[in-house]
């Protein structure tokens, strides 16, 4: 796979229903701004050191290079696809004399920062992230995700909920041939603090999600080969993020895959 090409896109995408602050329109005119989800997840990610656009002799380590973002922000109480981000993944800044590990997908600073872009001109109802993610760059993330996990358990057990997973990758990837071994890599990462069953893809609804999913074109010949119930101790993005690595770095593992898949994250709306 290129290290250059299409194949190193990532995007994201946050769904919900978003009830815009009833100040943002004066603020706006006031400061003469014209926010958008572009221009807060460029800000957001420069905040973070995660991402910059500033131009210098040296080049940033970035963890992604922001292509394009946008957002549907309709008021009408629907489940709208309220942000997304597409990004390319660039190699990490060489250090001479010292050998990079591989990085791990930076799904949840791209989360986060989308989120966080959100929350700043309203209140937000997460119902559901997809991921469009290129497996040949994803790093081993066991080590990451064993340390990550008791973090999920230190929740209120009021705030449990059941989630929708689907995965779809090209027909050649045989991934429905591997379900099981997937489930198990699964139940593996996330020590207990998630369920996972197994489902049919055909009979699996998303309705966490609203279509057309951002990245179509990138994810063109790709087509659903699994899905899975789980059950965790809370919804939040920080869950949809941990989630989606959860089943990225499991595929990777267990079938040594390369190239785009995409992962849905769908909660019951």
């Amino acid at each position: 796979m290129s290290d250059t090409g299409p194949d190193v896109t990532l995007v994201v995408g946050l769904h919900g229903v978003l009830d815009r602050h009833p100040w943002i329109d004066q603020v706006s005119a006031e400061f003469d701004l014209d926010e958008d989800v572009f221009s807060l997840a460029v800000k957001r990610a420069s905040a973070y050191a995660w991402s910059s656009t500033a131009l210098t002799d040296k080049p940033a380590d970035n963890l992604w290079d922001h292509n394009d973002a946008d957002g549907d922000w309709t008021q009408d109480g629907q489940v709208r696809q309220l942000a997304w981000l597409q990004s390319s993944l660039p190699r990490p800044v060489n250090t001479p004399g010292k050998k990079q590990r591989a990085r791990r997908l930076p799904v949840l600073p791209v989360i986060t920062v989308l989120s966080d872009a959100l929350r700043r001109v309203g209140t937000v109802r997460l119902t559901g992230t997809h991921a469009l993610v290129p497996l040949h760059r994803a790093g081993d993330a066991r080590i990451e995700l064993a340390e990550v996990a008791a973090w999920f358990a230190l929740s209120d057990p009021s705030d449990a909920a059941s989630l929708a997973i689907t995965v779809s990758a090209l027909p050649s990837a045989n991934l429905t041939a591997r379900a099981a071994e997937i489930r198990e890599a699964a139940l593996e990462r996330t020590y207990q603090h998630m369920t996972v069953e197994t489902l049919k893809p055909a009979g699996t609804t998303t309705p966490g999600l609203a279509r057309p999913l951002a990245g179509e074109v990138q994810a063109e010949g790709l087509r659903q080969a699994l899905a899975f119930r789980c059950d965790v101790r809370e919804w939040s993005t920080d869950v949809a993020a941990w989630t989606t690595e959860v089943f990225a770095d499991s595929i990777r593992a267990v079938t040594g895959l390369s190239g785009l898949i995409l992962i849905t994250v769908s909660s019951e709306v």
